[in-house]
This record gives C-alpha cells, structure tokens and sequence, in this order.
C-alpha cells in the first residue's frame, strides 16, 4: 500500500495526551512510512515539532479551565460548553479541508467524532478503558465530590449511579447544535464523544478490564513516552544502598507537594528524584540527597528508584509499573482516583488522599511499601505483561490494516493474539468528564 496522510489531534496543554500521538505517530512513520501530522496546541505541542512532525495549530479549552472542571467532576455551563462544540468543530473542519487525512486519530478530542463523521473520514479513537461505555469495574463517589458533601456519603454513594448517567447524557448535549447544522443525529452519551469508528486501548486488559466488546475496541498496550529526553549527569552518582524515592506530578499534580515531601525527606538516608514537567516549584539545591530536573528520562530514574510518588496520572502509572516499581499515588483529579484504585486493587501501590497526605504520613507509607515485598512483586508480575505489549506498533497495525481494508471490523493477523476481548454484552459505565492525565 502506498504511504497515506495521517492527522493526529491531541491536546498539547497536557504531557500524557502529546505524547501518547506522539509515540504513536513515530510507529505510523517508521513502520509503515505514512505522512504523519500532527494537529495541537498548547505549551506540550513543540515535544511533536522537536520530533521533527509538521503540527497545525487547532482550538483546544484552555487548560486551566480544563483542570478546573476536571477536578469537579461534575456539569459545567451548557451555553459555555455548546460554544467550546462550535469552536473545536469549526477548527478540525479548518484542519482536515485542509491537511486532507485519509484517516484522523483522537486522543480525547471530543469534537473528532462530529467533525470526521461530518467529512466521511475514518476515525480511530486512541484512549483508556475506563473513558469508553466499556469499563467493567465499579466507579465511586470521587473524593470531596459536591453530592457528598450535600448528601453525606451514604446517601451520595446510593444516589451515585444515577447521577453518574444524567451526567454522561448531560456533556453530550453540546454537540446538539453543531451535529444538527452539520446533518448528523444527536448524540445519545458523552461516550459517543470518545469512542472512534475503531478504538483502541492503551491499556493492559487486567489494568483496565472492560465487558465483552465487539472487536472495534481493541486493546494495544500502554504507550509510554519514549522521547530521548536527558538522562540526569547525577544518575550515575546515586548510592544503590540507599533507598531511592521519585517524585513526579506529571503536568496535573500539585507542585507544592514537592515542599512536603522535600520537607520530610531532604538531609536525610533518602535519595529524592524530582522531575516538575515544568510545574512551578522550589529549588531545593539546599538538599545534598535532593536532585531536581524539570525533564528527564522518567524510565532511568523509575528504574534507580524503590518507589514512586505521583498524582496517579495514567502515563506515569505505566511508566513505573512498566519498570516494576510499586506506586503511591496523591490524585487531584478523578481519573487519577480510578487509575490508583486499579493499582492498590492490584497490589502494585497504594493511594493517599491529598487532603491527608503531610510528610509524616507519606513517610510512613513509603516505608511500609519499602518493607512489605508483596508490593513490588505485584508491580514486577505487571512489569513482564507490559514487556509483552509494544503500545505505538500495535497501534500502527491496527491503523494501517483499517487504512488497507477501510472495514474497522477486521483485525490484522499480526495483532490477533494482543487485541481480543469476548463478544458483546451491554455495557459497564465509564468517567464521568474526559480528564487529562
């Protein structure tokens, strides 16, 4: 097959979403030899233009306005929420007239489904288990959420589910205006907003499991930035008989727990990692066992490290299983719950609530993971499937096979034994509101 143009759309205000398209779009050029772009903006974007990809800029929410309804977890203004529709359509209908893809993906780009159905252009959703109407485990009231504290937890946790479904109904009404102008028919949940004609699920099925589902979700594997960013000229002068602790917030968390930690933890028998992602923080040059980076190889410094603390984004959540090292996680945002609960229910970490979570408290957690073995030999069990399941490549060849065959009900020979999951059943319920993590 002749190399075809490729579109990738992404949210480049957050470091998970860019760089997941990323990887992907390296394995889509390398292996097939497509023409990759890339469509995002926001400060993660140039990580695609420093790979040496073509990026068109394209309307995305601001980012802290996107954190701000993220951590509510609940509805936001429909008459704001219909314009950001109008908005994110009108610029991937720019874009795709534009670039011309044969085929678009989305990493939560939620206005994709309108805009490529709207051109005839195939679509594949690249996204987790637990956004799509397919998670099968049980979700909970997220921590502080404003029908507890109106409610009261027993009663809030009762009514929950209900809420759950008027809110999934409730984000898709947006779209109400822009797919009647465009000729399309309404939208029934917000998970129509993020499942493709194809989607695939960066995901281990054990991490993520969802019910039987027909073969257009697919599981790839996690894809893990593998961007050569530095490794730290300290690396090599770190002690390997003393315990070592990473500390990373992703592009999400919460900085200031950087000053707790370093609090508890500076001139003291710890090694402290600490990679910002540009988060603004302290200097703690103070500290002769502090090493602090804004970016920097996370793989080499999980791999130095006995346990990670993070704020349970999904990217770093793999990259450290991917390395066999137990998690503590301090979420700030829903899907950071959902993604600690699969790992303590997993055995691999466990979970602080950031309102809890002072230095003394997480001092006691790092040394009852460092001294309880169970922890990293679950995270080591997760650490082998991951190496059994090569993220960006799958991802390609499901890609390139729905290019070839233009049927996303067929499955390449290649990938048949990774994606399967059993026939269809009704379906589980997933987030309530597309986070970035």
């Amino acid at each position: 097959m002749a190399p075809r143009r490729i579109a990738l759309f992404a949210d480049g205000g957050f470091l998970a979403h860019t760089t997941r398209v990323l990887e992907v779009g390296r394995a889509l050029r390398t292996r097939f030899g497509h023409e990759v772009l890339f469509c995002c903006d926001g400060p993660y974007a140039r990580l695609l233009t420093q790979a040496g990809f073509p990026v068109r800029p394209v309307y995305s929410v601001d980012r802290e306005e996107t954190l701000r309804l993220a951590r509510r977890a609940g509805a936001c203004d429909l008459r704001w929420w219909r314009q950001v529709a109008e908005d994110s359509v009108r610029s991937d209908l720019e874009a795709i007239d534009e670039l011309k893809p044969d085929l678009v993906v989305g990493d939560l780009r939620m206005s994709l489904t309108t805009s490529a159905r709207a051109r005839g252009v195939p679509l594949v959703s690249l996204t987790n288990g637990a956004w799509t109407s397919r998670f099968a485990e049980p979700i909970s009231v997220p921590d502080g959420h404003l029908s507890e504290k109106i409610l009261g937890k027993k009663l809030s946790a009762a009514l929950f589910p209900v809420l759950k479904r008027l809110l999934i109904w409730y984000w898709a009404r947006g779209f109400d205006g822009v797919r009647q102008r465009l000729g399309l028919p309404k939208l029934d949940t917000m998970y129509d907003l993020i499942e493709g004609d194809l989607t695939l699920l960066a995901d281990l099925p054990e991490y993520f499991p969802i019910v039987p589902s027909p073969p257009t979700f697919r599981y790839i594997g996690p894809v893990r930035f593998r961007e050569a960013l530095p490794r730290p000229k300290w690396l090599g002068q770190l002690s390997r008989d003393r315990p070592t602790l990473y500390f990373t917030m992703g592009s999400t968390g919460d900085a200031r727990f950087f000053s707790e930690a370093v609090r508890v933890f500076g001139d003291s028998e710890y090694q402290v990692l600490i990679t910002t992602a540009e988060l603004p923080s302290e200097q703690f040059a103070q500290h002769s066992n502090i090493f602090v980076e804004k970016l920097a190889d996370g793989d080499a410094l999980m791999a130095a490290s006995h346990v990670t603390i993070t704020h349970g984004g999904n990217g770093t959540i793999y990259q450290a299983l991917g390395q066999g090292v137990p998690v503590i996680g301090i979420p700030t945002m829903f899907d950071q719950e959902i993604n600690l609960s699969r790992v303590e229910k997993l055995g691999a970490g466990r979970r602080m609530r950031l309102r809890d979570c002072k230095g003394e408290t997480l001092k006691q957690a790092v040394e009852s993971i460092l001294h309880t073995p169970s922890y990293r030999h679950a995270a080591q069990k997760l650490q082998r499937r991951i190496a059994t399941m090569d993220g960006p490549t799958n991802a390609a060849l499901h890609i390139n096979h729905l290019l070839i065959t233009r049927d996303p009900l067929a499955v390449p020979r290649e990938a048949e034994s990774s994606w399967a999951v059993p026939e269809p059943t009704m379906p589980a319920e997933p987030l309530l509101h597309p986070i970035a993590g």
